[in-house]
């Protein structure tokens, strides 16, 4: 197995952290500035966003490197080791909230539902456990909402380490086999009630995640194709930053004048704003390469993951305190107010996932790479794949 290094994408890091913190902003649900931004009201988009920036930069980590099945046994402990101990960390913040919960309940406090019912039931939090929560009939996971897209994540890398060492990328029609499930996946979801905003659970979300990380992967493949490489090291930064523009451009008018299932159509400016980015060349990558948004690229999955949490346990004191203010933009609540107690909410999200990042993932990362070391040949990840 070769042991290529691979390059840190760092404007794509900066990109995933901005992703990150407007999936959390989108869902604050509360009468705010942001809830009048098209890039929040449909903030779910960056979750696919997340699906190719993750196909592009795993395949540009392992896509050569991957050749038997040691080295997928490493590739799977270094991601397992990546995704899992953070998720099961806040998935055990949830369970004391519902074990408070049903406390509560045994005592005579009145409360909102039943403790392990419905969308905290024991049947979900054990497919949770055990990142299968999209992958069945479960309905809606909401023990860490945004988990859903995590559990999609563990399938692609399934399925990535047990098809790149048949080296896809050698056969003719593997490109085109890849487009076209691509448009299909996402058009079949685009057609399902709720269209992609609720494609979370079950086959449309599995067909999402699918396709929005094998989309990345291709991404990736062609453009280290030398004529292509060669063709996108000639062009100027101005050209760059113009693409760059215009990709984000074309996300905004999207956003704007597309509504119904036509708003997948998002996705493709989302594709070549991550083509346009990987070279870290261009006006786009300068902003990106600054130090707060590298900072919320290196925290962007401990935001992603602990939003949530923070969201729902501060939306029982917003009611209580502001009254309506956790209702869907009704109208009641001052504009101003819901904007700053957003700030706010958002201001604490990032420092809260700064400690998680700190003291969870990045120390079991660590461990997982010395795993993977003791497995045998050394499977080091890249930067780009952190």
């Amino acid at each position: 197995m070769a042991e290529t290094a691979a390059s840190r994408y760092e404007a794509l890091d900066g990109l995933r952290g901005i992703a990150a913190l407007m999936v959390a902003i989108h869902h604050m649900q509360f009468n705010s500035i942001f809830l009048h931004v098209d890039a929040i009201v449909y903030g779910e988009l960056f979750v696919d966003l997340f699906f190719a920036l993750s196909g592009f930069v795993i395949a540009s980590a392992y896509l050569e490197r991957i050749d038997d099945t040691r080295d997928m046994k490493r590739f799977l402990t270094l991601r397992f080791f990546r995704i899992y101990p953070l998720h099961i960390f806040i998935l055990a913040l949830f369970l004391l909230k519902e074990l408070a919960r049903l406390v509560a309940g045994l005592s005579g406090a009145t409360l909102s539902g039943t403790a392990f019912t419905g969308r905290t039931s024991v049947e979900l939090l054990m497919a949770t456990i055990f990142l299968v929560q999209a992958w069945g009939p479960f309905g809606k996971n909401e023990w860490n909402a945004p988990s859903w897209s995590i559990s999609c994540e563990a399938l692609a890398y399934i399925v990535f380490a047990l098809v790149v060492p048949l080296k896809p990328f050698r056969w003719k029609w593997t490109p085109w086999f890849i487009v076209a499930f691509s448009i299909l996946a996402y058009t079949y979801v685009a057609f399902t009630p709720g269209g992609i905003a609720d494609a979370t659970y079950g086959l449309p979300s599995l067909l999402r995640g699918l396709a929005g990380f094998s989309t990345g992967v291709l991404c990736y493949q062609v453009m280290t194709r030398r004529s292509v490489a060669a063709y996108m090291q000639k062009m100027s930064d101005r050209t760059l930053t113009a693409i760059q523009f215009c990709a984000v451009l074309a996300f905004l008018v999207v956003l704007h004048y597309l509504r119904g299932p036509a708003i997948v159509i998002a996705v493709v400016p989302l594709v070549f704003l991550i083509l346009s980015l990987h070279l870290d060349r261009g006006m786009g990558c300068t902003i990106l390469n600054t130090r707060v948004f590298q900072y919320l690229g290196k925290t962007s999955y401990s935001i992603y993951m602990i939003h949530m949490f923070i969201l729902l346990m501060t939306d029982s004191v917003l009611k209580r305190v502001l009254g309506s203010l956790t209702a869907h933009v009704d109208g009641a609540t001052s504009l101003a107010i819901g904007t700053g107690i957003a700030l706010v909410l958002a201001a604490v999200v990032v420092a809260l996932a700064d400690v998680t990042y700190r003291f969870i993932e990045h120390p079991w990362r660590e461990y997982g790479r010395g795993v993977a070391r003791r497995l045998g040949r050394v499977l080091k990840p890249s930067a780009a794949a952190e």
